[in-house]
């Protein structure tokens, strides 16, 4: 994201004039933060499916009393994170009029699973569950798999569950949000080098490449089993 999407000039000028943004490094902070594997500083940033690496990262988009009104776990493209966040600044107006609060949660969760109903297809084509993931959310009680969402097939889409269980929680405060059951799409393990989602030339040998990372850097034996990426 970081590399891709928020170095997108027309991302950061949009963030910079609607949003205050701040970030928080939750690396051994969260217990449903991800890890994945290894990422050497001169592998060059590509692009995967939307909601990878789900545990990794989040934004989310808060009302200035600190009321989650949308949240984008994982990788999500410049064009179509900008739509996220103009669709964000959308119920942070619902938030702000006068209405009684069953009127505003019925209204959030409307607009939701509308938002979600008019995804465009590229961006449905681009949200399948990575391999991994797949795995997991296929099991009886997953989310991904009910039967009433908009999208036909045995699993949907993360852009669409995202939007789902958005629907369930409106304007939870961020303390009660419980981001854990969110961001559950999968493994808590980003296996970045299947499903396409690494520079094709780095895709091989994980327990390889850390072999030579410890190696290369000379780590002391009793580190060369530790050696991770946060």
């Amino acid at each position: 994201m970081r590399a891709v999407t928020l170095s997108n000039p027309t991302i950061l000028r949009y963030l910079k004039r609607h949003f205050v943004c701040g970030w928080r490094n939750i690396a051994g902070q969260e217990s449903y933060a991800g890890t994945s594997n290894m990422h050497y500083v001169n592998w060059r940033a590509v692009k995967t499916t939307t909601c990878a690496g789900h545990r990794n990262v989040q934004s989310f988009f808060m009302t200035p009393d600190g009321k989650v009104a949308h949240c984008l776990p994982g990788f999500w493209d410049a064009k179509w994170f900008l739509e996220e966040a103009k669709f964000a600044r959308e119920l942070g107006r619902l938030y702000q009029k006068d209405m009684s609060t069953a009127e505003r949660n019925l209204k959030f969760l409307d607009l939701h699973l509308t938002h979600a109903l008019q995804h465009k297809a590229e961006l449905r084509k681009s949200s399948p569950l990575q391999g991994f993931d797949k795995n997991r959310m296929s099991r009886d009680g997953s989310d991904f798999r009910r039967d009433d969402g908009f999208v036909s097939g045995k699993l949907k889409t993360t852009d669409q569950v995202v939007h789902e269980r958005m629907a369930e929680r409106p304007y939870l405060d961020f303390s009660r949000f419980r981001a854990a059951g969110f961001v559950n799409m999968g493994v808590r393990h980003f296996d970045n080098g299947r499903d396409g989602c690494r520079d094709p030339e780095h895709r091989h040998g994980n327990q390889t490449s850390v072999r030579r990372f410890a190696k290369r850097f000379e780590l002391p034996r009793s580190a060369k089993s530790n050696v991770r990426t946060k």
